[in-house]
This record gives C-alpha cells, sequence and structure tokens, in this order.
C-alpha cells in the first residue's frame, strides 16, 4: 500500500487552476467531523484538493456487499459512489467535480471542490448505512435463490436468477436446479415468452407475492457463476 498521502494527490502542473480561488488559497476549512464520515477519512492536498478515502482492510461493509453479490473491493465501493454522484449532481451544480484513484488497499475518491467532497463525503456515509441504501445506489445485477417447496415432478426446485435491478429486474439468465441436483442453464429466460415478467424481490417473494409455497434469499455472484459454469449444485434444496 502506498503512503495516504499519494492517494488522489497529483503533480503540481496536473491540477486545473479554478480563477476563483485566491493565491496563495487560505487553508482549507475542514468542517465535516471525523465521526460523521467514520471509517471514512479527509486527506487534505493543499492547496489543491482533498480526499476521502478508506482502507479496505477494515472490511467495512463487507458482509453487506456480499450479500448483495459483491465483495466490497475498491470497485465495488467506486460504483456505489458513482451512484452517490449521480444524486449529487442531479441536486447541486456542476459535473465531474470528483475523481477516483482507488487501488486495490484503499478507496479514494478525490476534488478540487472542498466543500463538495465534504458534502459528498456525508452523502456516502448516509448511503451505506445499510443494506437496503445500498442496493438502491449500487444500481446493480442482484442474484437470487428461489426455493419452491413441493415443486411438481419435472419441475425445478430451486432456481438462480441474474436480475438486472436497472431494468425492470428482468432476468439476464437462470439456472433451474432438479430435486436430483441436475441444472439447465437458461441464457434468455423471454425467449419465446408471451408475457414478459420481471423478478420480485427477495423480500417480494418472501411475503408469498409468487404463493405461500416459494421464499427466496440473495446469493453472491460466485455461486451463480460457479453453478453456470460447472453445470452443477451441490447446495440446499429447500
Amino acid at each position: 500500500m502506498k503512503d495516504l498521502c499519494q492517494y488522489g494527490n497529483r503533480p503540481e502542473d496536473e491540477w486545473e487552476i479554478l480563477p476563483w480561488i485566491p493565491d496563495p488559497r487560505p487553508p482549507f476549512k475542514i468542517w465535516a467531523k471525523p465521526e460523521q464520515i467514520a471509517p471514512f477519512f479527509l486527506i487534505p492536498h493543499h492547496p489543491y484538493a482533498i480526499s476521502l478515502l478508506l482502507k479496505i482492510s477494515d472490511g467495512f461493509r463487507t458482509e453487506e456487499f456480499r450479500r448483495l453479490g459483491l465483495i466490497g473491493s475498491s470497485e465495488d465501493w467506486e460504483r456505489l459512489v458513482r451512484g452517490v454522484i449521480q444524486e449529487f449532481e442531479e441536486n447541486n451544480s456542476g459535473v465531474d467535480l470528483f475523481h477516483f484513484d482507488s487501488d486495490e488497499d484503499v478507496f479514494c475518491v478525490y476534488s478540487q471542490y472542498i466543500d463538495d467532497l465534504m458534502l459528498l463525503a456525508k452523502m456516502i456515509r448516509v448511503a451505506c448505512a445499510d443494506e437496503k441504501a445500498m442496493r438502491t445506489y449500487l444500481g446493480k445485477i442482484e442474484y437470487i435463490k428461489l426455493f419452491w417447496e413441493g415443486a411438481p415432478e419435472g419441475e425445478p426446485a430451486v432456481i438462480l436468477y441474474e436480475v438486472d435491478t436497472e431494468n425492470e429486474r428482468l432476468a439476464l439468465r437462470s439456472i433451474d436446479i432438479f430435486a436430483d441436483c441436475r441444472t439447465r442453464n437458461i441464457p434468455d429466460l423471454y425467449d419465446g415468452a408471451i408475457e414478459i415478467t420481471p423478478i420480485p424481490t427477495v423480500e417480494e417473494l418472501n411475503a408469498h407475492v409468487w404463493g405461500e409455497e416459494f421464499h427466496a434469499c440473495v446469493i453472491e455472484q460466485a455461486e451463480f457463476e460457479a453453478a453456470w459454469e460447472s453445470h452443477t449444485y451441490d447446495g440446499a434444496l429447500k
């Protein structure tokens, strides 16, 4: 891992000149309190910019990411924060205010717009307050395992779905898993379908929108891909 002061710190000749900033620039006023954004933290690069960092080794929200089919890597944090930035830009003036400088050890978003970065830092902390909020900002592919209790003969006891949450919750791929653990990969669930049906959320499935015989859970992408590639399944059937 490189020195924390290096993240988001460009060479001096690469910074944009902001004509409304006095020269010399006054010291940054850091008004975001550490406890408001922890475990994220700020690193100033006076007089040019400020960075918001998170050490991946802290394991912050790793379990939530895993339940969403991700791992909590820097790439996953950038994906979530892009969703937050999109909301920020919709509600504030200016675009392209923020940039990333992450690696496998540290997530980093930085900006020359000091107050905007601190506002964003507080928004990011709120965005990862719980799994539901994280799912909203990730705007991501979701992986669902559906259990069909008492499935009729010839029907799958378990179905794995890859769901595009940004496209009306339509399934991208699915895997039928039968009682004898045979599997059937379905690359296009809607091929030949008369009616295209979105996949309900896990919460909706467990509220029995498809019937009392169905219940579901979110799984990691790795579990779906392993079943897809190997054409085998060794997990639970109920």
